[in-house]
Formats: structure tokens, sequence, C-alpha cells
């Protein structure tokens, strides 16, 4: 027998086992955020960056909020409240969490202190905080 002939022939078998395992497989993908499941406190975090700025009213601190359900998967069309002190200027950028659960706002001031800013929605009080400097 021709070795090509062979060759394709071994080929095209390979080809039909590799194709007959894919169309076999059930694959599921899914989607990351879910509107479905509510956000849970163990898994929905704050994050601050920087964790510091200027007290000059125009430096700002970026806060990310991620609402994530008993999965770990983003939690999506959640209206997020920042719980700030008296002071602290919010610009929201997104309040309401997108795709990964995550909503985004900028934090700035012209008074210097310490600052505690925890998170909200309307079904659940975010149990982490986080602390800022406006120097």
């Amino acid at each position: 027998m021709n070795p090509k002939k062979i060759f394709f022939t071994i080929l095209l078998i390979f080809g039909l086992i590799t194709g007959v395992y894919l169309v076999t497989q059930t694959t599921i993908f899914k989607s990351r955020a879910t509107s479905t499941h509510l956000p849970t406190k163990e898994n929905s975090y704050l994050f601050a960056s920087p964790i510091q700025a200027k007290a000059d009213g125009q430096e700002k601190i970026r806060i990310t909020v991620f609402l994530l359900d008993s999965n770990g998967l983003g939690v999506s069309q959640q209206s997020v409240t920042l719980n700030v002190p008296p002071g602290i200027q919010i610009e929201t950028l997104q309040s309401t969490t997108d795709d990964l659960g995550k909503a985004t706002f900028n934090l700035s001031t012209i008074y210097p202190g310490k600052y505690t800013i925890s998170a909200s929605t309307s079904t659940l009080n975010l149990s982490q905080k986080i602390n800022l400097l406006f120097l």
C-alpha cells in the first residue's frame, strides 16, 4: 500500500475519532455574572487604589466594589451604595454592578484624616471595611 494513502487514512480516522469525541462531550458555557443569585458577605469585597491621597479635593481614590455569590461569580444589576463619613465627596462612576459584579466610585476630600469606608446594597451590608488616608 502507498505510504501517502496510509498516512491520509490514519489522519482521516484520527479526525473522525476527534470529531465524534468533541460532538458527544457536553460543555456548558456560563456567563461570569448572574443576576439570579444574591451576593454574599463572605465573597463580596471592596478594593481601594491608592489607599492614600492628598486632601486637596482634586486627588482621588478609586473604590471598586465586587458583589459575588456563594460560588464566587459576579452578581450583576445590583445597586451599590458607599457609606462614607461627612466631608468625603463621592463621584459615582458606576453604581449598578456590571457583568463581573463590579461597581466603581472615586472619593476625594479637602479634609485631612483617616476615613473608614463600607458598602451596601438594598439587601446586604458588606462586612469588609477599608481605611483610607487623605493627607
